[in-house]
């Protein structure tokens, strides 16, 4: 008897139904991985990075990552803040948005990275894909680390998961606030020169954020199609891209600076796309770096 038991055990045990093996593991998001190497710490800062946190603390050598969704996200902005309080408020440099300390927030000069990270669903799942503000959905992923306001702290851009010929990183590790123009000639308003440097050591302004901006140095002319600022900002309209690149701000000193102490690879003016602008693959991945080997005098 007890061996018949034993068999008929063993006979339920083969018949018995096998678990199907786990599902695979879904492939990770793309990330954006955002590194200090500066000496005293950051806040990150990030503009409708839905998900992610508002602020992130960064001492150097730390990283933080923010997952991009597969849908894709519109109009992303990240910028870095330094001379903080204990919740990334009242700084000395890119407390460029409310809360404002009590002289009043800085300049928008802030060193950044603009994104629009485009939709990597398939083309039977393209409806679920993210729209821009013109109601067209997300194809490519497009940037830029601009200067076309001014500038912080400096930083790169390291691009892995697409070709660097179509999607070139950005190099402004060497910026520093001790090359930004001291006497900018600003014609017809301030033909004798513009201080360019923030009031406060809070960054460099571009020559028109020095024009339209009311403090900090700034002198406040408004809108930037004022006849004193228009060359200068460039609104279209009433100033063509031509007319742009061919005019006065692409040859100031602070756009010549730019392109040099950022090896010729990031806008110094609005119409500056040639430098600026990257349309890449959906599935790049992009790694911004503040103070990158920059020397802690310069940071």
């Amino acid at each position: 008897m007890k061996n018949l038991l034993v068999i008929v055990s063993l006979l339920l045990a083969c018949n018995k139904p096998v678990a199907p093996p786990p599902p695979a593991p879904k492939p990770p998001l793309r990330v954006l991985k955002i590194t200090s190497e500066c000496a005293n710490d950051i806040w990150v800062q990030q503009e409708n990075h839905a998900g992610a946190p508002a602020l992130t603390k960064l001492s150097k050598g730390q990283s933080a990552t923010f997952s991009i969704p597969d849908e894709g996200l519109p109009s992303t902005r990240y910028w870095a803040k330094t001379g903080c309080d204990d919740t990334g408020n009242n700084c000395r440099v890119g407390q460029s948005s409310p809360p404002c300390p009590a002289t009043g927030c800085t300049p928008p000069v802030d060193s950044k990275l603009e994104a629009t990270w485009g939709c990597t669903l398939p083309k039977e799942q393209k409806e679920q894909c993210a729209k821009t503000a013109q109601g067209h959905h997300l194809k490519n992923t497009w940037w830029n680390a601009s200067a076309v306001d001014g500038f912080t702290l400096p930083f790169s851009v390291v691009v892995s998961g697409a070709s660097p010929a179509d999607c070139a990183p950005v190099n402004c590790s060497m910026l520093d606030q001790n090359n930004c123009p001291a006497s900018e000639a600003l014609p017809p308003a301030y033909p004798g020169g513009v201080d360019l440097r923030v009031q406060g050591d809070a960054g460099c302004f571009s020559p028109c954020m020095a024009l339209t901006y009311p403090a900090f140095g700034g002198k406040g002319i408004q809108p930037p199609s004022d006849p004193r600022a228009a060359e200068f900002c460039c609104p279209t309209p009433p100033v063509s891209p031509a007319q742009c690149s061919s005019g006065p701000v692409a040859k100031t000193k602070y756009v010549e600076a730019i392109h040099k102490m950022c090896a010729d690879t990031t806008y110094g003016y609005a119409y500056d796309d040639a430098l600026g602008l990257r349309q890449c693959d959906p599935k790049v991945e992009l790694q911004l770096i503040f103070c990158p080997g920059v020397p802690a005098a310069q940071r």
